[in-house]
Order: C-alpha cells, then structure tokens, then sequence
C-alpha cells in the first residue's frame, strides 16, 4: 500500500509539461559568469516578426484597394451598413428623453410624499386580541335554528 502511495506522489509531482530553459537561467550571475548564447528562436518573437509582416501586407493591400477609383474604402461601406440612421437614433434619443422625464417625475412625486405618522401604543398585543363588542354572527352561537323573515 505504501508504494502505491509512493508511485502516486512521484506522479503527479512529475509535471507533463517540459519547462524551456535558457541559458540565462541557468548561468551564475554576477561578474565572473560567462557569457550565455540566446538566440530568436522564442514564440513571441516570431508572433512578432508574423505581426510586422501582415501589417506591411496589409497596408499594400489597403493602398491597392482605395487606388482601384472606389468612392469609399471597404471598412467605410462596412460601417455604414450597418449604422442606424440619423433619424432612428433621433428617435430613440426622443423615446429616451422622455422616459427619463417621467422617471423624474416620479421621483419627484415619491419624494415629496410624507410618510403617515407613527403612534406609539401602550400595549401593542391588545391589537391582536377580539373585542367583544365587534363579533361576526354565528361565531359563539350556532345559527342552525334561525328561521329568515323577509319583509
């Protein structure tokens, strides 16, 4: 049992992803170490050099596309496809104004309302008691025998 324990451990602290080293990290630092070889071999480096690439490759394009005697670039058309019209956000700037008026108005009102004032009772239980005075019918005697007369 304990060497399943053990080979358990000895699993999972072996990491299945090998760490890149460079020299650097593995140099003594300070006057006497020697000097370490790195050289442009890293990912960021070449997402950098792609990214400097594609954007020179772009800027050809986007030259050869405006020179072509279109009226507008196509990101131009792009955006005003799909922009609202002048008159549909005047629309909606009107429906949102008035909206927020009446939101104001109604603050106002709520603020302005007094709230009733609070009485302080004595016994605040007898509340919850019945009187005697106010019993509905038929509640201490039974109404079986009573006979109804209309007039």
């Amino acid at each position: 049992m304990a060497s399943l324990i053990r080979r358990a451990g000895v699993t999972a602290a072996r990491s299945p992803i090998v760490q890149k080293r460079f020299g650097s990290h593995a140099a003594h630092h300070g006057p006497q170490a020697p000097p370490t070889n790195e050289g442009f071999s890293s990912k960021g480096f070449k997402v950098t050099l792609a990214t400097v690439v594609g954007l020179i490759a772009w800027s050809r394009i986007d030259e050869h596309l405006t020179n072509q005697g279109e009226e507008k670039h196509p990101f131009t058309r792009y955006i005003e496809y799909y922009m609202r019209s002048e008159e549909e956000s005047a629309r909606i700037n009107a429906k949102h104004m008035e909206l927020a008026q009446q939101a104001a108005e109604e603050t106002k009102l709520y603020a302005g309302a007094v709230a009733p004032p609070k009485v302080q009772i004595k016994y605040p239980d007898l509340i919850y008691t019945p009187s005697n005075r106010s019993l509905q019918p038929g509640t201490d005697v039974s109404l079986a025998n009573v006979v109804p007369k209309y007039h």
